[in-house]
């Protein structure tokens, strides 16, 4: 019986070793494609990458563009974009990995993302729960956090961007998502009404769990 028991917790550490491998490469992959993102920025004062992971595995890129006579593209925004022109919507997004340097300050500066227009892009084309790693062009992660935790240290972008009442009262044509509701995201579902009435009644994305399993 003891051996058992030692057998299975060692079972057990093995595929969490195993686990967090796959994590740190993955995290690598999309750390070198937000860097390589960034290389392709159009500016002159800023360099901002940025890469989105899927829920499907697939990584799509996003650099900032700056001109002199408009305000340009952040990298969010055009990496947004290109997502949505592959089909990606809601709760199809992972995550998002920064890297960011502005002209005259250290290489590791970081900023996450812009709030009073990026966080609301994202909190209206992808979901509250996408996670946001700030990576400086070192590679090293300053910090992680769900775009629901970074609205919740300020009053204005939450109360400025669409709410699920204004979502509900005109909704946008052509938003379901490519991908069923990942089942990384249930305890989000079950717990926050809020999440689970955007899900249900504007982007009517159908639980993975839902699906039968063959």
């Amino acid at each position: 019986m003891v051996d058992e028991k030692l057998e299975t917790l060692l079972g057990e550490r093995l595929d969490n070793i195993v686990d967090l491998a796959l994590e740190n490469e993955r995290l690598g992959k999309l750390i070198d494609s937000a860097l390589e993102a960034r290389e392709l920025s159009k500016t002159f004062r800023s360099k901002v990458g940025i890469a989105f992971e899927m829920y499907d595995g697939t990584i799509i890129p996003g650099f900032n563009i700056e001109t002199y006579g408009h305000k340009g593209n952040h990298a969010e925004e055009v990496g947004l974009i290109i997502a949505m022109s592959k089909g990606y919507h809601g709760t199809d997004f992972k995550r998002m990995i920064v890297v960011y340097q502005d002209a005259g300050h250290d290489d590791i500066e970081v900023f996450p993302a812009c709030p009073l227009d990026c966080w609301g892009r994202l909190l209206e084309f992808a979901h509250p729960y996408l996670e946001v790693v700030v990576v400086d062009i070192n590679r090293n992660v300053h910090y992680r956090s769900t775009l629901k935790e970074m609205f919740s240290g300020i009053k204005s972008p939450a109360q400025i961007y669409p709410s699920n009442k204004i979502r509900l009262a005109k909704p946008k044509s052509n938003i379901t998502p490519k991908l069923p509701l990942n089942i990384a995201l249930k305890p989000a579902y079950d717990s926050d009404s809020n999440f689970k009435q955007y899900c249900d009644e504007v982007l009517k994305v159908k639980p993975a769990w839902d699906y039968p399993t063959v």
